[in-house]
């Protein structure tokens, strides 16, 4: 692997996880890109795949959306809860295809599961998720991490959550790397017991830098959709406008909406 693009939704673009991963492919000469944006699922993505992902021309792509694609429980709507599935199901579908067009070999990773805080059906729509995906990587041959399978019996206990019950703790995501590597065949042996690997300094700085980026996608794609849509604007307008919103944000204290771009 040469370069490769993690592409997915805020559990990607917070990149605890990915970070351990990039410690240990860049050993290997590899160039990794995040490009998780918070909020983003499954549809959505395909219309930035292009601008945020293929142009770094990568020969690997991982892709993970989920958590924004099905709601947390049918809601006794199961018309529209099917509905969703159906979507989530015809744009990975479509996503890969874009994907395998552009020559990037696909890796597909289950969503994480929700700690369950109701009924029990918490999960099951992300169940029935895992297993569109777990049948698309079947069917094409593309190597498939069920994180949702490995983490749903350690849900709340080994494999913590932030208070919103959805968002992995920090320590969590070294469970994520580990069990990604292994199941790639990456590294031969999980570690669970030593505690999260530390990064260079530059890897550090590198990982903060990153997460800046990914605070400007946010609001960049989330925010600013009819600013993006008009034609006469460059990719450097709307980046100066997505930094001066950030910038404005946290001058003004509006503390949960900065929770959320750092998600």
């Amino acid at each position: 692997m040469k370069t490769v693009c993690f592409f997915g939704d805020s559990i990607t673009r917070r990149g605890y996880w990915l970070a351990e991963i990039f410690e240990h492919l860049r050993k290997k000469g590899a160039v990794l890109w995040n490009c998780g944006v918070s909020g983003d699922n499954a549809t959505s993505s395909i219309h930035r795949v292009y601008t945020d992902c293929l142009q770094h021309t990568p020969d690997t792509v991982v892709v993970m959306f989920g958590i924004n694609d099905v709601q947390r429980t049918p809601e006794g709507v199961i018309e529209k809860h099917e509905a969703r599935l159906e979507k989530y199901k015809n744009s990975m579908y479509t996503l890969t295809d874009m994907l395998e067009r552009a020559g990037a070999n696909v890796i597909l990773c289950t969503a994480t599961p929700l700690l369950d805080t109701g009924d029990g059906r918490d999960n099951d729509g992300l169940a029935r998720a895992a297993e569109i995906v777990r049948t698309l990587a079947a069917e094409r041959g593309y190597p498939c991490v069920d994180f949702f399978s490995y983490l749903l019996p350690m849900a709340g206990k080994e494999y913590a959550m932030l208070p919103d019950n959805v968002h992995p703790q920090p320590e969590s995501h070294h469970y994520m790397a580990q069990f990604f590597m292994k199941e790639l065949g990456w590294i031969d042996e999980m570690d669970l017991e030593t505690p999260f690997l530390p990064m260079s300094e530059t890897a550090q700085a590198r990982f903060d830098i990153d997460q800046k980026i990914r605070e400007v996608y946010f609001i960049a794609w989330n925010q600013m959709f009819s600013y993006r849509s008009d034609p006469t604007k460059t990719h450097a307008d709307l980046r100066a406008l997505a930094e001066e919103r950030l910038a404005a944000a946290k001058e003004a204290g509006e503390e949960i909406k900065i929770r959320w771009y750092t998600y």
